[in-house]
């Protein structure tokens, strides 16, 4: 048989739910009346009521054939328990209203070159997923923490990091050599990995932090590339993002994604050499929590499906943007 103490501590781990029961009962003057609004049996409810009685250890009701009344005792819990039932309904209303907002908010980080050539031209066609999602989009080559910010997504090329979050690899991205019109009419172009050492390079081995794997020592272009980054032409731009607007410029050759430097107009030189390098889509577990995150997820694994040639480098985009002449 439970001792005393046992039966008051299920009793008190139950309080919150206990007078809601008794305001209803309360309000109506009827335990019936009360089951009914419930949806509870009426031996239910008053076996409830007195659990609470037990409790605060005094009668609650006067019992009669009519209904009930309230006791002292009674009207002062009611006094209690209704002003502390208030101020949880406004807490709750507040709660569900500021957590509506911030689930009503995807945030997004991608490397510039996504961002601009990947992820902005399917901005539209993500806002029509839900007319509550709002979108905020970080764009930046450093590799952001999910666990040490308040990011839904992250879209990282190259080694996915951080064991504690999920997701998944979306993409394979083909990487190769590309320079101006203006630097080859200058600068034949190199017919073989071996002449790039008597090119103007741009970027320093360190900077193709993704491409330093076992595997990228199995690709002969990035192998080769970075090897002649150690020459004495080689020029360091910070952020890899400039790459392209230097290349743009004339400057030299750059080991750039396939598909941003055809976006960017630029020339692919020696095209049958290539290196690759994973995309992945990561979250956190508890990420799916939310409603629209999880619709954003979708959506962008099946428009990851859809890019494959795209990023292959064997399709060029719908709407290439048009550099302005010097």
């Amino acid at each position: 048989i439970p001792s005393q103490a046992a039966r008051n501590a299920d009793v008190t781990e139950a309080n919150w739910d206990l007078y809601r029961l008794f305001l209803v009962v309360a309000r109506t003057g009827s335990v019936n009346r009360a089951a009914n609004e419930l949806g509870m049996s009426q031996p239910t409810l008053s076996r409830r009521l007195k659990e609470l009685e037990r409790y605060v250890g005094a009668p609650l009701f006067f019992r009669a054939s009519s209904g009930v009344k309230l006791t002292p005792e009674g009207e002062d819990l009611r006094r209690s328990a209704g002003d502390i039932l208030s101020a949880f309904d406004l807490f709750n209303r507040e709660l569900r209203s500021r957590v509506g907002q911030r689930s009503s908010v995807v945030k997004i980080s991608a490397t510039e070159g996504l961002t601009k050539h990947w992820l902005l031209p399917r901005v539209k066609q993500l806002r029509s997923l839900n007319s509550r999602l709002r979108l905020e989009l970080t764009s930046t080559m450093h590799q952001q923490s999910l666990a040490t910010s308040d990011l839904d997504f992250v879209i990282r090329m190259g080694d996915p990091g951080e064991s504690e979050l999920i997701g998944k690899r979306v993409a394979t991205v083909a990487f190769g050599i590309f320079a101006s019109e203006e630097y080859l009419a200058a600068h034949p172009a190199p017919r073989s990995l071996a002449q790039l050492k008597d090119h103007d390079i741009i970027g320093l081995t360190e900077d193709f932090a993704g491409f330093r794997s076992e595997r990228a020592g199995q690709m002969q272009l990035a192998t080769q590339f970075f090897a002649a980054t150690e020459g004495r032409n080689a020029l360091r731009i910070l952020p890899v993002a400039s790459h392209f607007a230097a290349a743009a410029e004339g400057l030299g050759l750059a080991f750039l994604a396939v598909p941003f430097a055809q976006a960017e107009r630029l020339v692919r030189v020696l095209p049958n050499e290539t290196a690759f390098l994973n995309v992945w889509l990561l979250r956190r577990p508890e990420s799916d929590l939310r409603k629209l995150t999880r619709e954003v997820r979708r959506f962008l694994e099946s428009e990851f499906v859809k890019s494959k040639s795209w990023f292959s480098g064997n399709q060029r985009p719908a709407h290439t943007p048009t550099r302005r002449k010097p």
